[in-house]
């Protein structure tokens, strides 16, 4: 109970550092001795086989001070990765589609205490499983992505084909609506679904037009199997048992991502979007302010994510953002893994401070995430 007490203090403060972020200024340019750290930790990763490439952006004050990439995006054409190099992003889309949704709240187009069988009838049997509920996801909705969905995931789905499987898995929830916290890729589909029929267009089309471009990103977009990118980068598995040897990650529609897993990015687009984010230009502080409160349950306790793979805490859960601390410092983060991929971004509030991080690998515990946190961290601090 003490360190619920104390990490919903921090979640406090951290809200009240997001309301005075204030306007895009001019922060200090990362040391030699964080920069050497980071490039030993991301060479180690690499050396080590784990993955081909890394790719890693620092943002302070809306100032881009850190910025490389390393090793390989294209082991087959021998590409380096540099700051340009883009990546998928996995679960990273969940606060872009959350953002979708307060942008529509902020129009009067929602509630969050609507019931999702007010935009998505066929979510009905569902009950009292409202919009709040998806963001946090306490909803109780089994998760699609279960083993009797893998063999679909390489095939194109539409939307409506998508809401029907959710719809018709059995169990359909796992526990009553509102009663526990259960990370479900669900939750996020049918948010982008819902986005879909408030809006008229597609959930690509919407985030395009108005948050990616409103955080001013020029290289992030839901992806599409059949899209032509610049400078993007493949995606691998390791070999077990063999460092250094890869495999093509096994190839999967982004159809059935969507709003919960479809996002492709860079570091640096990925940093920018969180100062965006953080300096109310994507969505109100007001909205801010609710996407990163801890959800709450229906008896009034926190959501906190236990199983969370890369924040530290564990951590509450906001809307689609992670709330915890990382050597004592608040932070709002997430992570991301898709076949062939995995990326985090994180902020200190405090600090004005984002930094974004993607390989081309599948995930593993070698990632070398906390140790280029902690190098950038501990400059900030010096």
């Amino acid at each position: 109970m003490n360190a619920m007490r104390s990490l919903g203090a921090s979640v406090a403060i951290l809200i009240g550092f997001c309301l005075a972020w204030g306007s895009p200024s001019y922060g200090r340019g990362l040391n030699p001795s964080a920069a050497t750290k980071i490039d030993d930790a991301a060479k180690r990763f690499i050396s080590g086989g784990y993955g081909p490439g890394v790719s890693v952006a620092v943002m302070q004050a809306n100032e881009v001070i850190f910025a490389r990439g390393y090793g390989m995006a294209n082991l087959e054409t021998e590409t380096p990765v540099t700051p340009d190099t883009v990546f998928r992003a996995g679960s990273i889309t969940k606060q872009f589609t959350a953002a979708c949704i307060m942008r529509l709240l902020q129009a009067g187009r929602l509630s969050l205490d609507d019931r999702v069988s007010k935009y998505l009838p066929e979510l009905t049997p569902a009950g009292a499983v409202t919009v709040r509920m998806l963001l946090t996801h306490t909803s109780g909705l089994h998760p699609y992505t279960d083993k009797p969905f893998q063999k679909e995931v390489r095939l194109p789905h539409t939307t409506q084909q998508m809401i029907d499987f959710i719809a018709s898995q059995r169990p359909l929830l796992d526990f009553n609506p509102g009663t526990q916290y259960r990370y479900s890729n669900s939750n996020f589909y049918l948010l982008g679904a819902i986005i879909e029929r408030l809006t008229g267009e597609s959930l690509r089309q919407y985030m395009q037009s108005t948050i990616i471009a409103d955080a001013g990103l020029t290289q992030t977009s839901l992806d599409q199997e059949t899209d032509v990118v610049a400078h993007r980068a493949s995606g691998y598995a390791p070999i077990p048992g063999r460092p250094g040897g890869y495999t093509n990650a096994e190839f999967i529609s982004m159809d059935p991502p969507g709003g919960a897993g479809a996002l492709r990015s860079t570091a640096l687009d990925l940093a920018r979007w969180h100062q965006a984010l953080f300096a109310g230009r994507v969505v109100s502080m007001a909205s801010l302010q609710q996407m990163i409160a801890p959800g709450k349950l229906a008896n009034g306790q926190e959501v906190v994510r236990g199983d969370a793979p890369i924040t530290r805490g564990p951590p509450s859960y906001g809307f689609g953002l992670e709330l915890g601390k990382f050597d004592g410092e608040p932070t709002v983060a997430h992570g991301g893994a898709i076949p062939g991929f995995t990326a985090y971004v994180v902020t200190f509030p405090r600090l004005k401070l984002t930094i974004a991080m993607m390989t081309n690998a599948e995930p593993n515990i070698h990632e070398p995430f906390e140790a280029i946190e902690r190098a950038v961290l501990t400059a900030m601090e010096q």
